[in-house]
């Protein structure tokens, strides 16, 4: 194994599905060992929310004798994992963090749950969501909130913010989670693990649960992707998970193409730490110039001034705004009037009137936004032909003390000591989101009270595999990711 010191709950999904093929650990063994450090150490994080554990005992026992027997199935074979909550299973409580389907249970797995089943893998539990996954904080009336693994005061971050704490506590092989405003990349980064958004359109959606009648279509700048505990596992998940919808399977198939380059110092690589238009922390500043000395180091050729000719300002706020159309659907009838009457009011900043405005668009404003964001795209390609990666901010500040108060569109947050909108937290994630670009993420630093500061790196659309080669030399260089053993009390 590459980690033989690490605990076994630590190790990389790939690693623990090799101990399993070589029957070094059984699939049950390994589940009850997932199960018992849940039920010791969940209490003071609140991550796992639903378990479902007679019939993945059978499941193991199945696939333990399938090793015996050489009928082994997928690279995930026997792997215990749990699931985000907003993602369908069958047959299990899934409730997208909503008190409407506090007690629903889905008749068809999600697309990416039957993905990952079919390479093999057990899913055993759901993890806890914001409700219907609409914040960059985890936490709900039904299941309450979830904490930082790193420290009990602070966020674990949103919406996969119950799915990357399991990961960093090793409760699970891997996770799955959804990313349409950061819900992969913040909580990847608040937790100190790796996680991949993938390009839009590359991975099956089917499934989200993002309201009451959910599942049909998948909304504009959504997508799918891995949440795990190295950046190998990243790559071998994204190869289970890079699929066509099921109904364009017929004729239909998916090919990432191989990173650029087979050696990161034949990488032209952007550095781009921070910008006028929203300003990041002087620890986050610190981490993103960091991953760019560590590439330095390693012969990548890096340009600290390269930038795709766009305004990032005006493209965030673009950003937003298609976010927030894309989310809309899940609004109630109240709240789609508090926010109309928000949009209305003198006293609201003009960044969250114009986002929420996009409540009551016609289509032809929607379909002058899309062309809007057509040119933002069309820089962005005309940049990745120029450099092949950049390495930029997932988040303006590192994870924060929980401010559950107000909504999205009304709460502040110090940075550095600077009171600043909520929403200037979605800045760096929606100026990548809105243009489809895949991005991995992955930690690079700590803050002085411990706490995991990361960076995403950005490729090319549908390049998925050049931002998880530039993530791997990253880490190579840093060694193995290191994680919480127990959950640590608020400071």
């Amino acid at each position: 194994m590459d980690h033989p010191d690490t605990p076994v709950h630590h190790r990389p999904a790939v690693e623990l599905a090799a101990m399993i093929a070589a029957r070094e650990i059984s699939s049950r063994e390994l589940l009850e060992h997932f199960v018992s450090r849940i039920e010791s150490l969940d209490p003071v994080t609140n991550a796992v929310v639903t378990l479902d554990l007679d019939r993945a005992r059978d499941a193991a026992d199945a696939a333990d004798a399938a090793t015996v027997t050489g009928s082994a199935v997928g690279p995930f074979h026997g792997l215990p994992v749990t699931v985000k909550d907003a993602l369908a299973v069958e047959g299990v409580r899934s409730t997208g963090g909503a008190v409407e389907l506090a007690d629903h249970v889905a008749t068809a797995d999600a697309d990416v749950v039957a993905l990952v089943r079919g390479a093999g893998a057990i899913p055993f539990a759901k993890t806890n969501v914001p409700r219907w996954s609409g914040d960059l904080q985890t936490f709900n009336e039904v299941f309450g909130t979830t904490n930082n693994p790193w420290d009990a005061s602070r966020t674990p971050g949103g919406s996969s913010g119950g799915p990357a704490a399991s990961v960093a506590l090793g409760f699970t092989g891997f996770e799955l989670g959804t990313d349409i405003g950061g819900s992969i990349r913040v909580p990847a980064a608040y937790n100190g693990i790796a996680g991949h958004k993938p390009s839009y359109g590359l991975v099956p959606c089917g499934g989200y649960i993002d309201r009451v009648d959910y599942g049909r279509t998948e909304p504009d700048i959504n997508v799918h992707g891995p949440l795990a505990r190295s950046v190998d596992d990243l790559e071998v998940l994204m190869d289970v998970l890079a699929a066509p919808r099921p109904e364009r399977a017929i004729a239909v198939t998916h090919r990432m193409p191989p990173a650029r380059h087979d050696r990161i110092d034949d990488y032209r690589i952007a550095v781009w730490p921070d910008h006028d238009g929203c300003r990041s922390s002087a620890d986050t500043v610190a981490a993103v110039e960091s991953a760019g000395d560590t590439l330095v180091s390693l012969g990548a050729r890096v340009d600290r001034n390269a930038r795709p000719a766009l305004d990032a300002t005006e493209a965030a706020a673009l950003g937003l705004w298609l976010v927030a159309g894309a989310t809309s659907p899940s609004l109630t009838d109240d709240e789609f009037a508090f926010y109309t009457a928000l949009a209305a009011s003198a006293d609201t900043p003009d960044e969250i009137r114009s986002a929420i405005s996009t409540f009551t668009a016609t289509p032809r404003e929607w379909f002058a936004a899309d062309v809007r964001r057509a040119h933002v795209r069309e820089a962005w390609r005309e940049f990745f032909g120029e450099v092949d990666a950049l390495v930029c901010p997932v988040i303006v500040t590192p994870p924060f003390a929980h401010v559950q108060e107000g909504n999205v569109s009304t709460r502040t947050l110090p940075v550095d000591g600077v009171e600043r909108p909520y929403t200037d937290l979605l800045h760096w994630t929606v100026l990548i989101g809105m243009a489809y670009l895949p991005a991995t993420v992955v930690p690079v630093a700590t803050t002085a009270d411990g706490l995991p500061v990361a960076v995403q790196i950005v490729g090319p659309y549908m390049e998925d595999r050049t931002p998880m080669a530039v993530a791997r030399a990253l880490r190579t260089e840093l060694g193995p990711m290191e994680f919480p053993d127990a959950p640590r009390a608020a400071n």
